[in-house]
This record gives C-alpha cells, sequence and structure tokens, in this order.
C-alpha cells in the first residue's frame, strides 16, 4: 500500500487504513443486506403483479356470477318511442304486431275556488277502496294544510294534493297515483261548521254543500284535466285493455311497455334466442384465466440452463391459490336435471401448461341443448363454479385478506433490513473509534522508541574510545 502523510511516529497513513479497514469489515454484511433487500423487493413486487392480475381475473368472471346478466332471449321493438319490449328465458320465440289507440292515464282535478277555513271531512274514493281525512282546528288553517293532512293520511288509497296558484286564487290539485278507470276518484266533503266549499265530486257532477243555500246548484265543481282511463291497444289484432301502460299478462314471460299511440300503424315486437351474452361472458373467462395462468407460470418457472428462477418459484401462497382455482374450475357441480355439469362437458379443457382450451362448437351446442343447464354450471346459487372462484378471490383480495397480508409481511422485512443497516453504521462507528485509538496508541509508541533509539546511538557514539567511521 503507497503511503501518504506518514505518521509522527510509524510512518503509517493512519486516516487512510483505519476507515479502509472498517469498509472491509463491514462489505460482506452490506453485500448480504443489499441482496436481501432486491430478493425482497423482487418479491414485493412479483405479488403486487399477482394481486393486480387476479383483481382483473375477478372483473372477467363477475359477468358469470349471476344469471340475471345474460338472457338467451333478445327482445325487440321495431319502435321503442312507441313501446318497449323485454323477455326472460322462457319466453317463446315469435313476432307480434302491436297497434295503441290509447294509453293509460291517472286523474287529475282542480278545484275552482278557493279553499275556505272549516271543519268536517273530505272522503276519497274509487273503485276498490276509500280514506277520509278529518279537518279541524289542528290542520285547517290553510290550503297547505289541508294539502299536508292529506298527503299524510296513513290509509291514503294513492291520492297526491298539490296547489296551484290561479290569477292569485289558491287551488287544490288531486292526483291519482295509479292510471286506469278502477282509480277515478269520488270526493266527498261534509262540514261541520264553517263553510268547507269542497262540493262532492262524481264523474264530473258536483253539488253544492246543503249548509250554505246561497251556493245554488253547481255543476263540476272540479275542473277534470286528465280523466282516468285504461289503455286502449291490439295485439295480432285482438282488442284489449289495461287499467297500466306496463302489459305483461298478454305475451307471456314478457313484458310491453306503452309509450305512445299509433293508431292504423302497428309496430312489431319480436323475441328470438340468444345465447351470445353468456358465449361472450365464457370465452371472456377462459381468456382470463388464461392470462392468469400465463403469469403464474413465469412467476413460479425454474430455467436450469442459466439458473434463472422467477420471483414466486416455490412460493405457498401461489401454490395453493392456482390449487384453489383450479379446483373450483375443474370439479364437477351437482346437478341432477343436467349433463352439463363440469366445464369439460360443454368444451373447455386443460392444456399441458394448465391454460384452458375452449371448444366453440361444442359450447354452442351445450347452450342449444340445455342453455338453463349451462347458466347452472356457471351461475348456480352455492354450487355455480363461477360464485365459487369468485368467493375464492375475494378471500386473498380484501382489505387485510391473504394479499395484504403477505405485503405487509414484506414490508415489515425491508424495515428490518434499514434497522440492521443502523446497527451496522453504530457498530462500525465504534470500530472505527477503537482502531484510531490502537493505531495512534502504537504510533506514539514507536515514535518514543525512535527518539529513544536516536539517544542511544548518539549515546553510544559519545563513549570514551569509540572511533567513527567516516
Amino acid at each position: 500500500m503507497a503511503l501518504s502523510s506518514p505518521g509522527i511516529g510509524s510512518g503509517i497513513d493512519i486516516k487512510t487504513i483505519v476507515p479502509d479497514l472498517v469498509a472491509a469489515e463491514r462489505q460482506p454484511t452490506l453485500n448480504s443486506l443489499a441482496r436481501k433487500e432486491a430478493s425482497l423487493q423482487t418479491e414485493l413486487s412479483a405479488v403486487g403483479i399477482l394481486k393486480g392480475a387476479l383483481s382483473d381475473f375477478q372483473s372477467k368472471l363477475s359477468g358469470l356470477k349471476d344469471a340475471s346478466t345474460f338472457s338467451n332471449r333478445s327482445a325487440s321493438s321495431s319502435d321503442s318511442a312507441i313501446a318497449g319490449f323485454t323477455a326472460d328465458n322462457d319466453a317463446a320465440a315469435g313476432s307480434y304486431s302491436l297497434e295503441i289507440t290509447s294509453l293509460a292515464t291517472a286523474q287529475k282535478l282542480v278545484t275552482q275556488q278557493d279553499y275556505v277555513i272549516s271543519e268536517g271531512t273530505l272522503e276519497f274514493a274509487n273503485a276498490n277502496d276509500s280514506f277520509t281525512v278529518t279537518l279541524d282546528s289542528n290542520n285547517n288553517a290553510s290550503i297547505e294544510d289541508v294539502r299536508d293532512a292529506i298527503n299524510n293520511a296513513e290509509d291514503n288509497i294513492g291520492v297526491t294534493a298539490t296547489i296551484l296558484v290561479v290569477n292569485g286564487d289558491k287551488r287544490l290539485v288531486f292526483s291519482t297515483d295509479e292510471t286506469g278507470t278502477a282509480n277515478e276518484l269520488t270526493i266527498t266533503g261534509t262540514d261541520t261548521s264553517g263553510d268547507l266549499d269542497i262540493y262532492d265530486y262524481n264523474s264530473g257532477t258536483a253539488t253544492p254543500n246543503a249548509s250554505d243555500p246561497n251556493k245554488g246548484d253547481v255543476t263540476g265543481y272540479y275542473d277534470q284535466v286528465i280523466a282516468a282511463a285504461d289503455a286502449v291497444f291490439s295485439v295480432d289484432g285482438q282488442p284489449m285493455t289495461s287499467a297500466t301502460n306496463t302489459i305483461e299478462d298478454v305475451i307471456p314471460n314478457a313484458t310491453i311497455t306503452l309509450k305512445e299511440s299509433n293508431a292504423s300503424e302497428p309496430i312489431t315486437l319480436s323475441i328470438s334466442e340468444n345465447s351470445s351474452a353468456i358465449k361472450n361472458q365464457i370465452s371472456t373467462l377462459v381468456d382470463g384465466y388464461n392470462e392468469l395462468i400465463t403469469l403464474i407460470n413465469q412467476q413460479t418457472s425454474y430455467n436450469s440452463e442459466t439458473n434463472a428462477a422467477g420471483a414466486l418459484l416455490g412460493d405457498s401462497l401461489v401454490n395453493n391459490l392456482q390449487s384453489q382455482i383450479r379446483n373450483a374450475l375443474t370439479s364437477q357441480i351437482s346437478n341432477s336435471s343436467s349433463s352439463y355439469t363440469s366445464l369439460s362437458s360443454i368444451g373447455i379443457t386443460t392444456e399441458a401448461d394448465g391454460t384452458f382450451k375452449l371448444d366453440s362448437d361444442k359450447l354452442d351446442t351445450a347452450l342449444n341443448d340445455d342453455y338453463a343447464g349451462v347458466t347452472t354450471l356457471f351461475s348456480g346459487e352455492d354450487i355455480g363454479v363461477a360464485q365459487k372462484v369468485d368467493t375464492i378471490l375475494e378471500n386473498y383480495l380484501k382489505s387485510s385478506g391473504t394479499f395484504d397480508s403477505r405485503t405487509d409481511s414484506i414490508n415489515n422485512k425491508l424495515e428490518g433490513l434499514t434497522e440492521e443497516r443502523e446497527k451496522l453504521d453504530f457498530k462500525s462507528a465504534k470500530l472505527e473509534a477503537r482502531l484510531f485509538k490502537q493505531f495512534n496508541a502504537m504510533d506514539l509508541l514507536v515514535n518514543q522508541l525512535n527518539s529513544t533509539g536516536q539517544w542511544l546511538t548518539s549515546a553510544l557514539d559519545n563513549l570514551p574510545g569509540v572511533v567513527k567511521k567516516d
């Protein structure tokens, strides 16, 4: 070692050699900590990537969990502005002609005069039921009070009261919540004091309150803004009526929603078979599973030629996860009403590398033969493979689940490496201080010995009889 700035006594470059010795002492530990940190960071990254892949797979699986998300019946209306049309899986394929003469309407009435404060009762009745509102000093101080009393009545049969201001006068407006002639109102007012000024209403005819003979014979005390009416329509030329505009009992397992009249201009309602929705979902499942398995194969691979290993080779988390998902997808479900009780039975088989292969023709055959059975295979309550896999994934991915616990564990280990480095720094500082002390003591001793040697040499040279050589 080339020495510079030699010590006073020894000639050793103490300021250089001590840090070098300390560094040599630290390096093996630093190398070990660096290797551990790199390994943990690689593992942390791999776990994060796998978690993301599982979350993506779960989202691709979601469409198969619930049978209501896909249908093997496609319903359409040739003019959705005239009528909407939907059908469930049990509806028969076919087409129908729809003509709408008029829509079902809900009745609306407006009083022709202001409300006069009084006490009494208001009875609202339709063809099926009735309710009565009693007006007294607690709820008749204003027209707003009357409105609220009607709307808040516990036995209200579906009447909504509002207020309309006409030329400064406040009028009560009564609207039925339901359409149809059966919901046409009969309103009867009876006063016990004052002048109720709300006359009987029945089919547009009003009768004056008998307590006020000056009122005379008043007809039409209410303006009927909208009359209660049933929908009038025909399907395939057959005349029909309905109390509502939602028709559920004409075409079995299908619903017609009437929107506009189209008299003399019929539209077509169609129901056809449609298996594309579930087929697309199954294809998405296969693709998503293959992407996941390909990633797992990469993370758990080993190259014997290069000795390169995947970040999660031999990892129990990955092994358990892969095993649970594979078993849930490939096991046979219990469904005695169908022969399609496994993925292999509908054309999904496992390749040598663990990925799936889909036989599209075999899947089409299964869907045509037993659509309900294929649906149950994936979405059956408590037995569907999609539901089972989703439950497995949720346990791994949920907050404080398996992946969160694993991530926390790795981060704790990384924090432990930081603590080990701090301990090493403290230990190195103590070593450096000790070495400086020892080297300085050695240097002082050497300096003293050199001084003593020089004194002895001089003393010997000055002894009598000693001949000095030139």
